[in-house]
């Protein structure tokens, strides 16, 4: 054998050796914030380095480039490298926001992540990679389900008739794309229109996460599956697990696509030259052998098997995040009943406006679970203080004085709440009144509300009255301690000063026709956390 031939045998087993490496100390560490082995460049004098963080799932495809790419700059007189280390894109992203320490160029495990920090805009930084997301099943469920699940694809978690139930497990959508693009799937896959919001919902509201830095096999390794779980991962996840337990199911009607986005972060000329071609050595020929053998396709586009999903969209990763964020929240809330002109009627209903108030919160509290917190004031009018405490801000579930729980109070409370005459005097001032006591028995992790009940029309108030509402609610609002103004118009609008108000809170104010439209917000709670729009459950 020739030299050369030897020395590019040794070449290609180094660069083996180094990926393997770069991949078992990953998976030692759990695959977050390792860094892959460098060697020296051999480069005399000053250096380029271009420094460039991937994703656990592509870093040893992108040593391996980074080997050949630094080798081939060496052979050329050219004094830049590659420097690569290995971080979970969400860490990155962290890094990114607290705008320190930021790489060259991040290759991050999808368009999402870069989209979430305004780095670029979903789908504008080229691919060097994908992975399909794809639903994990054990070889029993496969062999009953696979036709159903192929063909229903995302839809299968819906409910419906006659048809098998599925429960999804899915990567943690805080710390991990497929987690996103898992969310964003079932969005699509919810419609639109009436209905869609509770399709939505009532998916995630069973939905299970697993540890984001395990694989798959935590799932189906650890005896917490059943026949009918399902787990959203990407296909390279399915293809390293080394068991014969798990069986992959392909979406026929769509599935987002992982698409490792290459972000080139730095504004330097020189760097963004030596980024330029290490993207080339990464879209090479020779780097496609290396990711499939990391269990990944190349980029796109291509006759794809599953179809792609477009789900990844400009501002689709903040809305499906806080959407999950506040869908893990629980309430906290101060309702504020406004009696005045309830001896109307309520339309379409035999009783009155008020009755219509009293039944939808008297059904509510019993429908939410013990852990969240209500208190109850009504209006007066009195000048000097124009609400009465009725119940203070207790958990449902919590004992009281009486021997009962805050649950049976506020139920008694709610018996003895009378109509008034007149205006509703003093309306503002007990808003104001009611923000300040949310405010003060804030609870973290929680969505805490001023839910003002009132028959709607225009309030007896002042412009100065308002504009002072408006004014001390909106220096208040804290975007990092949210309290939000909610109003409720039983069988009228909302006064358009009332919307105001709820505005500066980041809230709404709408017009109730139907108590069960309440009731239904109260049975789906997490409705409430997710729309803005009380109405969306219609």
């Amino acid at each position: 054998m020739s030299p050369p031939s030897r020395r590019a045998r040794r070449s290609r087993d180094q660069v083996t050796v180094a990926a393997a490496l770069a991949l078992g100390v990953g998976l030692l560490l759990g695959g977050g914030g390792w860094a892959l082995a460098m060697r020296d460049t051999g480069c005399d004098g000053s250096r380029q380095w271009l420094s460039v963080t991937a994703d656990p799932a592509v870093a040893p495809a992108a040593l391996a480039a980074a080997d050949r790419f630094n080798a081939a700059r060496r052979a050329a007189g050219q004094c830049a490298s590659a420097r690569v280390v290995a971080s979970d894109s969400a860490e990155v992203a962290g890094v990114f926001r607290a705008g320190r320490g930021t790489p060259d160029v991040w290759l991050p495990d999808s368009s999402l992540w870069p989209d979430l920090v305004g780095r670029k805009a979903a789908g504008k930084a080229p691919s060097v990679a994908s992975s399909p997301i794809v639903f994990a099943v054990s070889k029993a469920t496969a062999k009953r389900y696979r036709t159903e699940l192929e063909r229903r694809s995302w839809g299968a978690f819906q409910r419906g008739r006659g048809a098998p139930a599925f429960h999804l497990r899915l990567p943690d959508p805080v710390r991990t794309g497929s987690g996103m693009a898992s969310l964003l799937a079932i969005q699509a896959s919810s419609g639109g229109g009436k209905g869609a919001l509770d399709r939505f919902t009532t998916v995630l509201r069973t939905a299970k996460t697993f540890p984001h830095e395990k694989g798959v096999e935590t799932v189906f390794g650890g005896g917490g599956a059943d026949g009918s779980t399902v787990v959203a991962v990407p296909e390279q996840a399915v293809l390293q697990h080394n068991t014969n337990q798990v069986a992959t199911v392909y979406p026929h009607a769509g599935t987002p696509y992982l698409d490792f986005p290459y972000v080139v972060a730095t504004s330097d000329s020189k760097r963004k030259r030596v980024a330029d071609g290490f993207l080339a050595e990464l879209r090479s020929s020779r780097t496609a052998a290396d990711l499939k053998r990391a269990g990944l396709r190349g980029p796109g586009p291509d006759q794809r098997t599953p179809r792609p999903l477009p789900v990844v969209r400009p501002g689709a990763a903040a809305k499906i995040q806080e959407t999950w964020r506040k869908l893990g929240q629980g309430l906290n809330v101060l309702a504020l009943i406004d009696p005045s002109r309830g001896t109307a009627p309520m339309p379409g209903e035999s009783g009155t406006r008020l009755d219509a108030m009293l039944e939808a919160l008297s059904t509510g509290f019993t429908l939410v679970p013990d852990d969240s917190s209500f208190g109850l004031w009504t209006l007066t009018g009195a000048p000097a203080r124009p609400y009465r405490q009725a119940s203070p801000m207790r958990e449902l579930g919590a004992r009281t004085q009486t021997g009962g729980n805050q649950r049976l109070g506020l139920q008694e409370a709610l018996k003895h709440v009378q109509p008034r005459q007149g205006g509703t005097a003093g309306l503002y001032a007990s808003i104001r009144a009611a923000y300040k006591e949310v405010g003060r028995n804030y609870e973290d992790g929680k969505l805490n509300v001023v839910l003002v009940l009132t028959a709607g029309g225009s309030p007896s108030a002042g412009r100065t009255e308002i504009s002072r509402t408006v004014k001390k609610l909106g220096d208040t609002f804290d975007a990092r301690r949210p309290v939000s103004v909610i109003v409720l118009g039983f069988g009228a609008e909302a006064a358009p000063s009332l919307r105001k108000v709820a505005a500066v809170t980041d809230g709404g104010a709408y017009r109730i026709e139907n108590p069960g439209t309440v009731m239904q917000l109260f049975l789906r709670s997490d409705q409430l956390r997710v729309c803005d729009d009380p109405r969306c459950p219609d």
